[in-house]
C-alpha cells in the first residue's frame, strides 16, 4: 500500500475528516489531499506532523516485518524509508518498534538533500556525526558546517534543520533521543 494510501486509512480509522487533520497537523488541507492521492510526497518534517496529529510514530508507515523482539539489525535488514523530495535515504538501525528510549539512523543525503524550507522543533536531544561528505546545520538561526568526521549535539526544542550544501553525497549517523520515527 502507498504512503498516501496509508495515511488515509489511519485518517478514516480515526475517524477524522482532512479539515480535521489539516487542523491538528498544520498542514494545509490541499497538501494533505494531495498527499492521500499520492501525487506529493511529504518532507520528513511534515510526515512528522502528519504521524503526531494521528498519534503514531512516523515509521508506521513503512514496512513493518522487523519484530520488536529483535536486538541486532544486520546491514540488510535495515528498514529503509526513501524521500525522493528532501532526496534523503533513511536506515533505521534499531529494531522497528523498538522499546529503547534512543533512535539512530543511518542517512543517505544526496546533493541539495534538506530537512525541509522551515525549521522544525520537537522535544528531546539530537547528535549527529558526519561520516562522509559534508552538512550544513542550523541551530537557533546559527549555521555550522560539519565536514567529515565532525559532531553535534543539541536540544531538539531549538529551531533547527539541515541540508546537504555540497555537489557530492554526505553519509551521517543520527540519533535522536527519544524516537522520532
Amino acid at each position: 500500500m502507498s504512503l498516501g494510501k496509508k495515511i488515509q486509512k489511519l485518517r478514516k480509522e480515526k475517524k477524522l475528516t482532512l479539515r480535521q487533520l489539516s487542523k491538528e497537523s498544520g498542514c494545509s488541507l490541499g497538501f494533505l489531499s494531495q498527499v492521500e492521492r499520492d501525487l506529493v510526497s511529504p518532507t520528513i518534517a511534515s510526515l512528522k506532523k502528519i504521524s503526531d496529529a494521528l498519534d503514531v510514530n512516523v515509521i508506521h508507515f513503512f514496512d513493518d516485518s522487523i519484530s520488536s523482539q529483535r536486538v541486532v539489525v544486520r546491514k540488510n535488514e535495515r528498514n529503509k524509508m526513501v524521500n525522493p523530495k528532501s532526496k534523503v535515504t533513511y536506515e533505521l538501525l534499531r529494531p522497528q518498534f523498538s522499546e529503547t528510549e534512543l533512535e539512530a539512523l543511518f542517512m543517505h543525503l544526496e546533493p541539495g538533500a534538506y530537512s525541509g524550507n522551515e525549521s522544525h522543533t520537537h522535544n528531546g536531544e539530537e547528535f549527529v556525526i558526519v561520516l562522509k561528505g559534508k552538512l550544513e546545520i542550523q541551530v537557533n538561526n546559527e549555521i555550522f558546517t560539519l565536514e567529515e568526521g565532525d559532531s553535534a549535539v543539541y536540544k531538539s526544542n531549538h529551531p533547527h534543520s539541515w541540508r546537504n550544501p555540497t555537489n557530492e553525497v554526505t553519509e551521517v549517523l543520527w540519533v535522536n533521543h527519544p524516537p522520532t520515527f
